[in-house]
């Protein structure tokens, strides 16, 4: 049994934990640090409220609220050049996935030289970087938790995803108190975004002991209560499982890395526009019955449908996968998911997007290999 798994980031988890955060970057010595967020966790009343923690002490706080929905290099140029006319000690970033990985972006140029698209891969961030303290107020992408930040390269038309070392957040503060009041639509997606990390890392090629236990757990706390926290925002019960169950998806993909899934939907975001959480909710049942061809496949899908709490103890592999499969699609359409057709992709963009998809380093640990044609039928299923 061989495998490697690790975590860059010290988790605090639970109601309040965001108040520590003065006392925290206290302790790391910062004096002056970047906040890094979007104009929606501002507007929503989040940022005031950790800048309010932040701000116990004597630290000085520079804020940049540029970021945007699948961050762009140039966002991040931007925050890299602040960030060094500042002087700034460490970075705080509070938000979902977008500020996050963007803030790990930012964070990666401020000691190594850019631009940041020479670090696409793996372990090709040499120079460690600053302290990076992450906030996150959705239950979605895992980022405060992963050594991977995913940035839009705006020349090549692609998501890049650079990982490995010196990519993570030093600390990660996990307050279900901020994902309260998160509207409908944005906890159906990132929740679907974390539901596909879960499945995703388990039956990835990579996938190893620690990671398929997280998987497992993750999928049993997203599955049970990711409809409560989209029908009843104020269930902290509710979005604090969904917070943990997000958490530990990232701790199972941060090794066993991601699949077809997420290969179809960076280039979908890229050149459609589609949110990260859509686009992988979109497609997660799909690309679950084409895997679902490979007999090893299934009986992984059998323990998932398990984790999901579905009785299918007495049925085959195949019946057992099936049965998973149907409970995915039929919560997202309790979570109101569209079709790619009500997003807005258009039939002539399939082959672009299958031609890229090809190119993901997610092709490498899927189960099953794919063509493009197989992505283009992925696609005209998801439409």
């Amino acid at each position: 049994m061989d495998f490697q798994f690790g975590i860059p980031s010290e988790a605090i988890f639970g109601s309040g934990s965001s108040k520590k955060i003065g006392g925290i970057l206290e302790g790391l010595n910062a004096k002056k640090v970047l906040c890094v967020y979007d104009q929606g966790v501002k507007v929503a009343g989040i940022v005031d409220k950790v800048l309010t923690y932040l701000k116990v002490g004597s630290i000085d706080v520079i804020e940049f609220d540029h970021v945007l929905p699948n961050p762009p290099d140039t966002i991040v140029d931007e925050g890299a050049q602040l960030a060094k006319e500042e002087n700034v000690d460490a970075i705080v970033a509070i938000g979902g996935g977008s500020a996050i990985d963007a803030a790990k972006a930012i964070n990666i140029l401020l000691t190594n030289p850019g631009p940041i698209h020479q670090y696409d891969g793996l372990n090709l961030v040499t120079n460690p970087t600053k302290p990076l303290v992450a906030v996150p107020t959705t239950s979605g992408t895992g980022s405060e938790v992963t050594s991977f930040t995913v940035i839009t390269d705006t020349t090549e038309l692609k998501k890049m995803v650079i990982g490995g070392q010196h990519c993570g957040a030093n600390i990660a503060l996990l307050d279900p108190d901020l994902t309260i009041g998160l509207p409908p639509s944005v906890t159906a997606a990132t929740g679907m975004d974390a539901l596909t990390h879960a499945i995703e890392a388990y039956v990835s090629k990579a996938a190893s002991v620690p990671s398929d236990v997280n998987a497992l757990k993750a999928i049993e706390l997203i599955y049970n209560n990711l409809e409560k926290a989209y029908k009843s925002g104020s269930n902290i019960e509710a979005r604090t499982n969904m917070l943990l169950g997000s958490m530990l998806a990232a701790y199972a993909f941060n090794s066993a890395v991601l699949g077809l899934v997420h290969a179809i939907a960076h280039p979908l975001s890229v050149h459609c526009g589609l949110a990260h959480g859509v686009a992988n909710a979109c497609g997660l049942p799909y690309v679950m019955k084409y895997n679902a061809e490979d007999e090893k496949v299934q009986k992984r899908n059998k323990d998932i449908a398990k984790a999901m709490g579905l009785n299918v103890e007495n049925l085959s592999n195949a019946e057992a996968s099936e049965k998973a499969i149907e409970a995915v699609k039929k919560l997202s359409n309790a979570l109101d998911i569209p079709t790619l057709e009500q997003v807005g992709v258009k039939r002539e963009q399939f082959n672009q997007i299958a031609e890229d998809a090809l190119k993901e380093i997610g092709m490498l640990f899927n189960p099953r290999e794919a063509t493009k044609e197989d992505v283009i039928r992925l696609l005209e299923s998801a439409y």
